[in-house]
């Protein structure tokens, strides 16, 4: 008999993965997890990538109309809402992150889930189980081919790993056996990958690349429906998906299932790119401590692993969302004119403020060979600022989001409310809260979806 492949092992261990077997903190955190990616997707709706990702759905599905656009009452095909719904919940920045595997989860596992649900139907428990093998297959992907390397190479890891999460995630919505699931994984591995590029200026196309990546994992479930089908040594063949992205992978994150990686998936407090978080909570106390305005303040320095300096070095940028989330000058700037940094700090009023930009010429990114030591488990962050002839400095190692500086159950709830509310209104966001506290109990997915669905 042949030795079980990768794909099979995985497939294995997600078909017995069932809910009364999981850790409690497991079922916890993928209760957060599912709250926290819809609150992204429904503040995206109104942000402009997710907006054009909409019509585009709108535009290509033709007479198609089998799946809503959550957040929306509007419908479309269903890969093209797959697509459009992973658009939109990523490209606010506020979606969940795994520092080792380097990979956004949920902005692509839950909005392909949820087109999935509506589709093919399913328990609360299901869904549920399902969630737990998408994020748990990404993350073991990720840290298979030490994925944070691909980003100086210029590939998101994030587009590279999702395709497999989300048919990981639909096979175990479908109750699909073993040998469909791994068929699927394999087919899932034809279809990865998203370059970097475009960062600087602002491209919203380039969120598109994350929708793309969610739509393949759902393709290859569809492909695999029909016959097709994929290589069944997928990840381990010399000319497979591991070996072709890192010389020396960690093949025994793909078949050691010992523990599950699922509650170290960290939430973001802040609405820009993660290599900047712990630069933004270092400063925000700083500025708060020392009572600093931006007329007080002469230079701030934001050290950072070298690695991510480099991701974030942008003093040039164009006056867009797109580009403004991922420029350390810009995001420094801002959250010392506003004390705060949201959603808000990312509009035209402040894109172009005249006190935000002089700002960013006083912003000077370094690269830091001490912290490197923590990356890319953690991505640390040092701000200094020198205001006259006082220097006062703040060093975060691990940023708020992550298992050991949390966000706690109430505030990744109020972060939901704060992103859902303005779409859906209070009573629906709070229904939502309470249809997920109970999911593993719900027979039935539909009033959970219906609560998404807003009359526009």
């Amino acid at each position: 008999m042949a030795e079980e492949s990768l794909s099979e092992k995985i497939a294995r261990h997600n078909v017995a993965l069932q809910c009364d077997r999981l850790p409690a903190d497991v079922t916890a955190a993928a209760k957060l997890h599912i709250l926290d990616s819809i609150g992204c997707l429904l503040a995206g709706t109104v942000l402009e990538p997710g907006v054009l990702a909409y019509d585009l759905a709108n535009a290509t599905s033709g007479t198609a109309s089998t799946s809503t656009l959550f957040g929306s009452s509007r419908r479309v095909s269903y890969l093209d809402a797959v697509q459009a719904m992973s658009v939109a919940a990523h490209c606010g920045e506020m979606d969940d992150i795994h520092g080792g595997a380097g990979t956004c989860i949920g902005s692509m596992i839950v909005p392909s889930l949820l087109a999935m649900a509506e589709k093919y139907g399913g328990t609360g428990r299901r869904f549920l189980e399902s969630a737990v093998a998408g994020y748990e297959t990404v993350i073991r992907v990720g840290l298979s081919i030490d994925a944070p390397k691909l980003f100086v190479r210029g590939w998101w890891p994030s587009t590279i790993c999702a395709a497999f999460g989300i048919a990981a995630a639909g096979a175990k919505l479908l109750n699909w056996s073993v040998d469909q699931t791994a068929n699927a994984l394999g087919i899932a591995s034809l279809h990865s990958g998203g370059m970097i590029t475009g960062g600087s200026e602002g491209a919203t196309a380039r969120h598109l690349a994350f929708g793309h990546a969610a739509q393949s994992g759902a393709l290859a479930l569809l492909a695999a429906r029909q016959g097709f089908t994929g290589p069944k040594r997928a990840f381990e063949d010399t000319r497979g998906f591991c070996l072709t992205l890192c010389n020396e992978p960690r093949w025994d994150y793909l078949h050691d299932f010992g523990q599950y990686y699922l509650p170290e998936v960290a939430f973001k407090p802040y609405p820009c790119a993660r290599q900047l978080h712990s630069g933004v909570e270092a400063l925000l106390k700083v500025i708060q401590r020392h009572a600093l305005t931006p007329e007080l303040i002469d230079e701030i320095n934001l050290s950072l692993p070298t690695q991510n300096a480099s991701m974030v070095n942008r003093p040039s940028i164009t006056a867009s969302r797109a580009a403004a989330v991922g420029s350390g000058q810009y995001v420094m700037a801002v959250t010392v004119v506003r004390g705060k940094i949201d959603l808000v700090s990312f509009g035209a009023e402040f894109m172009n403020s005249g006190a935000v930009r002089n700002l960013m010429a006083k912003v000077k990114i370094i690269g830091s060979t001490e912290l490197d030591r923590h990356f890319p488990k953690y991505w640390s962050g040092r701000v200094t600022v020198r205001s006259g002839s006082e220097i006062y400095s703040e060093e975060v190692i691990i940023p708020k989001g992550e298992v050991r500086n949390p966000m706690g159950r109430d505030e990744v709830e109020q972060k939901f409310l704060s992103l859902a509310t303005p779409i859906t209104g209070d009573s629906r966001a709070r229904a939502v809260i309470d249809e997920l506290e109970c999911l593993d109990r719900r027979d039935s997915l539909e009033p959970f979806l219906s609560y998404l669905r807003v009359a526009t």
